[in-house]
């Protein structure tokens, strides 16, 4: 009986069968669960977790993509019975385009100083150095239609070496698509547009700098002009320092614009009013009027060079005589409208410093400022010569975009003459040749292509004719410790 009684509350206790766990309440049994679980977790999961290394200081926690350096691993021929070497360019070719003649005519000047190099060659070269060279060029009004369809045939019928273009950040992109299903170099000199090479193309690369770095510039030219924050916002303060901006829809535009608006959110100073105008539009009448009531200290108008000289001149026509209280710094710049008055202070992005801007935009750019891409160093013979030659030619001196032209065509060629007839090579001759000084400035790759230049300076146009300024001194460290393209 004693033993039967024990294997009873042996079982009771085990299975809870007992008469009176009828009366044990219902979180018993889950608690009991719930530890069992813990149990199996600890003895299963913890033993792994301690196999795996601790993190190690110096690892990031996200991936760098400019960091890392993009390269081309597949296959790759050698281009045999050639009689020429051919590179592609997508771009208009009209030399009386007041926009683009200027670039079709420094990349033919490149081509020619290399094919007169090459008969001055000689013998004692090899075959493929004595070649000439040649641009085979594709365009079309809609690039985005029968431009970009044409080009695709011109790769794969003409067989290109390599491409250069495209006369905007844009129609890069097109031409992007292209060379990245062809497997050939694309070299763009203009395109600004950050994302052109974060899209992870090995072939592309571009020669100015991006829109990024041209933003950080811009900026610092604008917050050294504008007065302090506190005077800003203060309401009851006579200062009406506000800050207005003015932008076109266009796609350069629209990514300039965000990286500008993400520079000022870094500074704590957006602008107090925006204003988007389609490009090309030809009344622009309602943002003007809610412009002149705004009565800003400072207008930054960030649009094509045709759109920003139409623009400009609608702002000083609508309201020449908008008085505004402006830091010591940036009087000079601001013009005069009367005894006591001073003009809104109008700044603009890198497409001011076009040569476009500066004959559509006449008397009415007198003071407005932006960043400058190409500061001349006259010192320079291979400078002076292509500043003689063009100005010449052209009627007038080159501005950035035929500069960074004439540059992103002669490092392809030296490219070419060093890798021979392969595109591969030529790629990889590109990333070897980094950094490369051209007469616009340095070119120097970062890992996807793009050039990580930040040595510019802001600019003024006095009488017609751009001028660059100093950085002013409390900007130096400032912007050279926060430069990344």
């Amino acid at each position: 009986m004693r033993a039967e009684t024990r294997s009873t509350s042996v079982a009771t206790g085990l299975f809870g069968a007992s008469a009176s766990a009828a009366t044990k309440p219902v979180w018993a049994d889950t608690e009991r669960g719930v530890a069992a679980a813990l149990l199996l977790f600890c003895w299963i999961v913890l033993p792994l977790a301690r196999a795996v290394p601790p993190p190690q200081p110096d690892q990031a926690a996200f991936f760098r993509f400019r960091q890392s350096t993009l390269g081309y691993r597949g296959p790759s021929e050698d281009f045999t019975n050639l009689t020429e070497i051919r590179l592609g360019w997508f771009g208009p070719t009209n030399l009386s385009d007041p926009l683009h003649g200027d670039l079709w005519w420094a990349a033919n000047f490149a081509l020619d100083q290399a094919n007169a190099a090459r008969s001055d060659a000689g013998r004692g070269t090899s075959d493929f150095q004595q070649l000439p060279f040649r641009l085979i060029a594709r365009w079309a009004v809609d690039p985005w239609g029968t431009g970009v369809s044409q080009l695709s045939r011109m790769v794969y019928d003409a067989q290109p070496l390599a491409l250069l273009g495209s006369v905007d950040s844009a129609s890069t992109h097109l031409a992007e698509q292209v060379v990245a299903k062809a497997q050939l170099p694309l070299v763009s000199p203009v395109a600004t547009d950050k994302t052109a090479t974060l899209a992870g193309v090995s072939w592309m690369f571009a020669c100015a700098p991006s829109d990024a770095v041209i933003a950080r510039m811009l900026v610092d030219g604008l917050l050294a002009a504008l007065p302090d924050k506190s005077e800003i916002s203060n309401p009851k303060s006579p200062i009406r320092a506000c800050l207005a901006l003015l932008t076109t829809t266009d796609h350069d535009s629209r990514m300039t614009t965000r990286e500008v608006l993400r520079e000022l959110s870094r500074r704590g100073r957006l602008p107090d009013f925006r204003f988007d105008v389609p490009a090309g539009a030809a009344d622009v009448t309602r943002q003007l009027a809610a412009l002149a009531q705004a009565r800003p200290a400072a207008v930054l108008i960030i649009a094509g060079a045709e759109d920003s000289a139409r623009l400009v001149r609608e702002l000083r026509t609508a309201w020449t005589t908008n008085t505004v209280h402006l830091s010591p710094n940036a009087r000079e710049g601001a013009g005069r409208a009367g005894e006591g008055e001073t003009r809104c202070l109008i700044f603009g992005t890198h497409t001011l410093g076009r040569t476009r801007f500066l004959d559509l935009a006449g008397q009415a750019a007198e003071g407005v400022r932006f960043p400058l891409l190409f500061v001349p160093d006259k010192t320079d013979p291979v400078t002076a010569h292509f500043i003689q030659q063009f100005t010449r030619a052209r009627g007038h001196p080159p501005d950035y975009a035929a500069a960074l032209t004439y540059d992103a065509t002669r490092l392809l060629i030296e490219a070419i003459r060093r890798a021979g007839p392969n595109r591969a090579r030529i790629r990889d001759a590109l990333v070897q040749l980094s950094p490369w000084q051209g007469i616009a400035g340095p070119i120097q790759f970062d890992g996807t292509g793009q050039n990580s230049r930040t040595n510019l300076c802001m600019a003024i146009i006095r009488d017609g004719s751009i001028v660059p300024l100093p950085l002013a001194p409390s900007l130096n460290t400032t912007t050279a410790r926060t430069a990344k393209p």
